[in-house]
Order: structure tokens, then sequence, then C-alpha cells
């Protein structure tokens, strides 16, 4: 996408602003393919390094010595959304992965700095949009707290200016709307000013172990017939829709990086159920949903995404129970429904229409 070019001159912080949201609509293109480079170094692990790395600082500085604020990575917490997350230096899919990503072109966030973070919507910034005006949000580093509150949002487009407050700022910015598993180049920002810095204070890593997501460590055998790549988003062609969940489902667990590794699981089951059934495999199809009848009216067909994929994850809290998948395919309604024991995606049922 080329961004449009503007007659008129920009201050400093909205050019600055402005270049890092022609980045950031970069994060999209390889967005429905994250998870098959997922790593094993989950956000709750990341926390938890956060969180000792922090309480280090406490304990090697006595009440009332001076201690120096550290820029960079931290900890970034919106108490009305119960989010907290740990922020990583980039914008590349391995950070954005496991955390929220600091665009390294803008300074990290301080009380006379423009600072840009961005994350996957279905992730750590899935409820950014409910965000309001005087809604407090705080960034803690090693010997620092910075307190900014939200002035707006909007829904805008990449390179487009962003006007950001005089004095510190901090903008955060996500894919719209903010349950699509597609690419949009839409991007919903929110605008923070700075307020005040506070000294780091011994609550932090009592509130970072309180809020730690569990981490969804499930798997999807690959099923005799198959290959690993043939349950690989990246070598099948499908549509993608948007991510819902059920009414159980913790607000920490939605803003993690939990959703999108279920997705990512699930998806595998999904593959297998369409590759099976071209290459006419019942025995295949027994070995991952055993309990379901092999539709044979539907085997030996070449299959072809005709409608986009919705999923939605059944989350007790944060524990996976079951994904449902609804998708169109040679203009039939597909639904696999999935469900998750010891921490393995077995398919319990299958219906075409």
């Amino acid at each position: 996408m080329t961004p449009r070019h503007r007659s008129t001159r920009l201050s400093r912080p909205r050019l600055v602003i402005g270049l890092a949201l022609i980045i950031v609509a970069g994060i999209g293109i390889g967005y429905p393919l994250w998870w098959n480079h997922r790593s094993s170094v989950g956000s709750a692990a990341l926390l938890r390094k956060d969180a000792s790395k922090l309480q280090r600082t406490i304990s090697t500085h006595a009440p009332g010595a001076s201690c120096t604020a550290q820029p960079g990575p931290g900890v970034l917490q919106i108490p009305n959304l119960s989010l907290t997350a740990p922020v990583q230096q980039g914008l590349t899919n391995p950070v954005l992965n496991i955390s929220i990503g600091h665009d390294p072109s803008t300074p990290w966030p301080g009380p006379n700095s423009a600072a840009l973070f961005a994350a996957h919507d279905v992730s750590f910034f899935s409820h950014l949009n409910l965000l309001a005006p005087g809604d407090i949000i705080t960034y803690t580093v090693p010997c620092a707290t910075y307190t900014f509150r939200v002035e707006g949002s909007q829904i805008t487009s990449p390179g487009a200016a962003i006007t950001v407050p005089k004095t510190g700022a901090l903008v955060l910015d996500t894919c719209y709307p903010p349950n699509a598993l597609w690419f949009t180049p839409d991007r919903y920002i929110v605008t923070a000013q700075y307020v005040s810095t506070q000294a780091q204070s011994a609550s932090i890593t009592k509130t970072l172990t309180a809020t730690l997501p569990v981490e969804a460590s499930l798997s999807f055998p690959t099923p005799p017939g198959l290959s690993t790549a043939q349950l690989s988003l990246s070598n099948n062609t499908q549509d993608m829709g948007q991510l819902s969940f059920s009414p159980t489902t913790s607000s920490a667990f939605q803003q993690s990086d939990a959703p999108l590794q279920v997705e990512g699981t699930a998806l595998e089951g999904w593959f297998a159920v369409l590759h099976s059934l071209e290459a006419n495999l019942p025995t295949t199809w027994h070995s991952f949903a055993p309990a379901v009848a092999f539709p044979t009216s539907l085997s030996g067909q070449n299959l072809q995404s005709t409608s986009p994929l919705e999923i939605t994850e059944n989350i007790h809290g944060s524990t996976p129970l079951a994904i449902s998948l609804t998708g169109g395919e040679n203009g039939h309604t597909f639904t696999v429904q999935e469900s998750v024991r010891h921490g393995v995606v077995v398919v319990t049922g299958f219906t075409a229409s």
C-alpha cells in the first residue's frame, strides 16, 4: 500500500507518529500466518521475567535512595480493561506473537516523548476500542511508572497524521475491527497524554503475579496420512473471518497471546478435516475424529473456500474447553466442533449444509 502524499507541513510530533503508522501497517500482511512461527516463550513467561527484574531493582535500592528510570522494555497496564502485558522492542512477528511492540522509530515513553505501541487485534489490544477519554494507562520500567490519561481515539488509515499532545504522549495502535482474523488496513488509534511519574512501587510485582494469563499450550497431533505442512495456514487457501468468545472467557485471556495460540491449533484440525475429505482418507479422519462419521458424500472433492471462516472459542476463565469453526467450502457450509482433552484438540463434530 502506498501512503497518500500530503502537501501540508507537519510538526515534528505529528511527523514521527505519521511515519510510525506507515510501518505498523505492515503488521497485518503476515498476521494470518503468525502462529506458524509461535515461540515457546509466551507473554506469561515474559511477565514473570519482568516481575523478577522489577523486584531486583527494588531490592537493590534502599528506601529514599536515588533510582534513575531505565527507558526500554517494560509492562503496560490499563486498569479499566484489566490489561497487563509485556512490551518489547520492535514490530516484527516474533515480537508481536508474544507481546506488545514498541515502534523503534519513536522514543520510549516518558514526560517529553511521543511513543507508539502496537499489537495485534484479537490479542493484547482486542479491547482497545472500549477505552474512553479519562481512562488511565501506566507503563512501568525499572525505577519508574509513567502514568498517561486517554485523550481520545479514532479509526484511520496507515500514513494518516495523528495529533499528539505537545508534552509526553503515548499512542496505541491496532487493526480495526478488533476481532478480525484477516488483513485489514484500517487502524484503531488511542492517544493518551503524560500525567506523572511515580517511583517504582513494590506493589507492581504483586499485580503482575496476580494477573499472569494462563498459557494455552494445546496441540493437534499430525494424523497418519497427512503431513505437518498440510495443516499449516501458510500452505492453504482459506478466507478468514472473525474470532469470538464464549461469555465465560476472562478479559485477561482475551487480551493475551492465548486466543491466537488456540486459534492456530484449531485451524490444524480444520485443515485435517478438509484434506481427509479431499484425499478420501476415512482412516485418517477417525484418528482425530474417532466419534464422528466420515462424510462419504463429500469425499474426493477439491475443496475451495467460498466464505470466511468464523471461529468461536469456548473458554472457562482462562481454560480452553472447545472451539467451533464455521466456513464455506464449494458453496457448502461446514461446521467443525473441536474439544480440548488434556491439552489435545480432538474433532468431536462435523456438519455440512
